[in-house]
């Protein structure tokens, strides 16, 4: 699921210990996100504050949910204030000393407030904090835009990359100085996110003419990349290709080489880059498309139950969420002795996952694993629905039934708690949040929830990208004009989508979905430009 959905109001009755977490048991435990989940529902537990400092020292990561909780058990004023400061509305900030408008009153909060209570706020930080004084009296003047082309790149980023979509497309959709861009290029990683937020966003089109030709040096391969798209976007080929060219120089990962020869692909159409495409060992939407093309069968492309054997007589807890941890230290570096190793571990049929992903590994990526573990769980459904839980869980999980994510999304299916809890509801099921680790579980709440994204979505990438952001956000994308009518779609839109974790999401999903249903269907195969033609907005047809 998308990892940054806001669900802390739904958490604090979500974790709710189903079993009691204490201290001896968390001590042993790795650091890590798994164990900050434990630690989390330890916070929330009948503990004292001396418990609650221990516990937050053993976190991996400390974000907001586990600092509130820690906070509450502490009962410090200092650190009360903070949590308090960064939870209020910008109109209740206010109110409040500088310190506290400084730790809460971000830039987007800033923009729903008055001229009237700007001021205010600029008045009790332009002495102790003149940077955040000076992005408010951006947000506050008359032509925002001519005061941010004033500004340092402090200033700028701390503005521009965080006032919110709809007050930058209001107030900055103006083209920048070729001198400023220059400058702000000096911060590659800011300048990264900005150029981001104008190409992806479809009401940006004037700022976006500033980005046509400017000077790449130093440049990251995704901006570059972007770039690209930008100018395709404003039918600048000639441009794009050079963005291109570039982009392909910079990047590291197979996936983003082969993303790049694509388009090359389809400004030149030269066959030199679908040949090239062709013969790539990574598994992506774009090699498929080229090995469809060119009428190519994968050759890398191997399905668990027929590359390794198992039986059922497994070593390994598979209901330990610290085992996988365990494995992954490992084999951070995998060799056959660590292979073979493992194959006498991970013999039955539920951890295919884990040892698949070892093989996957072991052969440096340049052969596919598909793993297929829970086809008893999942064989009364139609080969569609089978296609598509394998597909999300491959990319969620890779099988593993104890994942837990950043975010707490957990299970085989990486189900946020606060879903799984209103699906165990319509289930008309007692919650218990720890049998979300136990696939039956998880995969079955996971069913339910595709039920309901398949009413309301018409294909499998769109179904992917609700999944992973949700369908508030989808709805939202679909409305702002993506995936509609243009010379370069769907790919075009594809590389648009707001949400860099979506985007790559929604893609990896599609080919394990296409592979998956070719696999379970072999008497009906599936072409993935059958399932690109489906992918139309419905806001089109209206």
């Amino acid at each position: 699921m998308y990892k940054y959905i806001v669900f802390f109001i739904f958490l604090t009755i979500l974790l709710d210990a189903n079993i009691n977490i204490t201290q001896k048991w968390l001590e042993d435990k790795p650091r890590s996100f798994t164990k900050d989940f434990y630690i989390y529902r330890y916070l929330n537990q009948n503990i004292t504050p001396s418990q609650a400092i221990w516990a937050l020292g053993e976190a991996r990561y400390v974000n907001n949910k586990l600092l509130r909780r820690y906070a509450n058990k502490l009962k410090d004023k200092d650190t009360s204030k903070v949590i308090s400061c960064m939870r209020y509305s910008g109109a209740k900030l206010i109110s409040k000393d500088a310190d506290c408008i400084e730790v809460g009153l971000s830039s987007y909060k800033a923009t729903k407030l008055s001229h009237k209570q700007l001021k205010i706020a600029i008045d009790k930080l332009k002495d102790k904090y003149p940077l955040s004084a000076k992005r408010l009296k951006i947000i506050s003047s008359t032509l925002p835009f001519i005061e941010l082309i004033k500004s340092d790149n402090k200033v700028f980023y701390a503005t521009f990359n965080q006032v919110g979509g709809k007050f930058r497309a209001k107030y900055f959709n103006y083209p920048l100085p070729k001198k400023f861009i220059q400058q702000l290029k000096k911060d590659k990683r800011d300048f990264a996110q900005t150029v981001k937020l104008i190409v992806t966003n479809p009401k940006l089109n004037k700022i976006q003419l500033s980005l046509l030709d400017i000077d790449t040096k130093g440049l990251y391969h995704k901006t570059l990349f972007l770039l690209a798209i930008n100018a395709i976007k404003h039918q600048k080929e000639k441009i794009a290709l050079k963005y291109l060219n570039l982009a392909y120089k910079k990047a590291y990962y197979k996936f983003d080489k082969d993303k790049v020869r694509f388009w090359q692909y389809q400004l030149t159409k030269d066959k030199k880059y679908l040949q090239e495409l062709a013969k790539s060992w990574d598994i992506n939407i774009y090699s498929l498309i080229a090995k469809e093309q060119l009428n190519i069968t994968p050759k890398n492309i191997r399905f668990h139950s027929k590359a390794i054997q198992t039986n059922n007589n497994s070593k390994y807890n598979i209901q330990d969420p610290f085992a996988w941890l365990k494995v992954l230290k490992d084999t951070k570096r995998i060799d056959t002795k660590k292979l073979n190793k493992y194959k006498n571990i991970f013999t039955s049929k539920e951890t295919q996952g884990h040892l698949s992903f070892l093989y996957e590994k072991y052969k440096r990526y340049r052969i596919s694993y598909y793993a297929m573990p829970y086809e008893n769980l999942i064989s009364k459904y139609s080969k569609h629905r089978q296609a598509l839980i394998n597909a999300i869980a491959r990319q969620e999980s890779r099988f593993i039934p104890t994942s837990i994510s950043t975010s707490y999304a957990l299970g085989v299916m990486q189900i946020m708690p606060f879903l799984s809890r209103e699906l165990a509801k319509e289930l008309k099921e007692p919650y218990d949040i720890d049998k979300q680790l136990q696939a039956p579980t998880n995969i079955r709440y996971a069913n339910k929830h595709l039920n309901y994204l398949e009413r309301k979505l018409s294909n499998v990438l769109f179904i992917a990208y609700a999944y992973n952001g949700g369908i508030g956000f989808t709805n939202r994308m679909l409305k702002s004009g993506l995936f509609t009518k243009g010379k370069y779609e769907p790919f075009l839109s594809m590389e648009l989508v707001p949400y860099d974790e979506s985007k790559k999401y929604g893609k990896k999903v599609l080919a394990n979905y296409i592979i998956y249903y070719n696999h379970i269907n072999p008497k009906d195969q599936l072409k993935i430009s059958t399932e690109l033609k489906k992918i139309k907005s419905p806001y089109l047809l209206k």
